[in-house]
């Protein structure tokens, strides 16, 4: 399933570093916690490129949403420092976003429930319900989801208990964490190229 999610993505992404980096990245399923740069040279890519090489040949169209996508991809990288530093300086709901994720992931839920805060209602949120209600089995439904809707923060306790528990590979976990960050990638670089 995450691996034709991920198939799906890079398959719209014409930028050439940027596909080829989600290439690179498709067998890596980040834990529920941070751990090292999964590739040194995915970092550096994303470190010292601008973002019109990354983007390259497309066009960017609005620059927060391109530096959105780098922190989203430094994310999937477990580039936390690096990410956090990148997404607080976007001041939209998809910086929030990414920051509310790496504040997930350190793990620091309530820094976390903050950031979600302040996203709001985010256009993403009823694709990782769609995602979560087609994939997942009924067990993990009936906990996450709530009143036909993506609730972070409910997923946020879930996360919270597995860490707190030591369990930082919970498969189902891992992979709609996946997904929410694959959709939330995909939502800013369309918005970054304008279509």
């Amino acid at each position: 399933m995450i691996h034709q999610l991920i198939a799906d993505f890079t398959a719209t992404i014409k930028a050439e570093k940027i596909k080829q980096i989600a290439g690179n990245l498709r067998d890596h399923c980040p834990r529920l916690v941070f751990e090292q740069a999964y590739s040194q040279e995915i970092k550096k890519t994303l470190l010292n490129s601008s973002p019109s090489e990354l983007f390259h040949p497309e066009k960017i169209g609005d620059k927060d949403f391109a530096n959105a996508v780098i922190s989203g991809l430094l994310i999937w990288n477990d580039c936390e420092d690096e990410s956090h530093s990148l997404a607080q300086k976007i001041p939209t709901s998809e910086g929030s976003y990414f920051h509310a994720i790496i504040h997930r992931r350190e793990p620091d839920i309530w820094n976390s429930d903050y950031w979600f805060g302040k996203v709001g209602e985010h256009p993403v949120f009823p694709v990782v319900y769609d995602f979560v209600q087609t994939n997942f089995p009924e067990q993990i439904k009936r906990k996450i989801l709530v009143q036909n809707n993506w609730d972070p923060e409910i997923f946020n306790k879930m996360v919270e208990k597995a860490q707190k528990n030591g369990n930082y590979d919970d498969s189902e976990l891992t992979q709609i964490q996946l997904g929410e960050l694959l959709f939330l990638i995909a939502h800013s670089y369309r918005h970054t190229i304008g279509k």
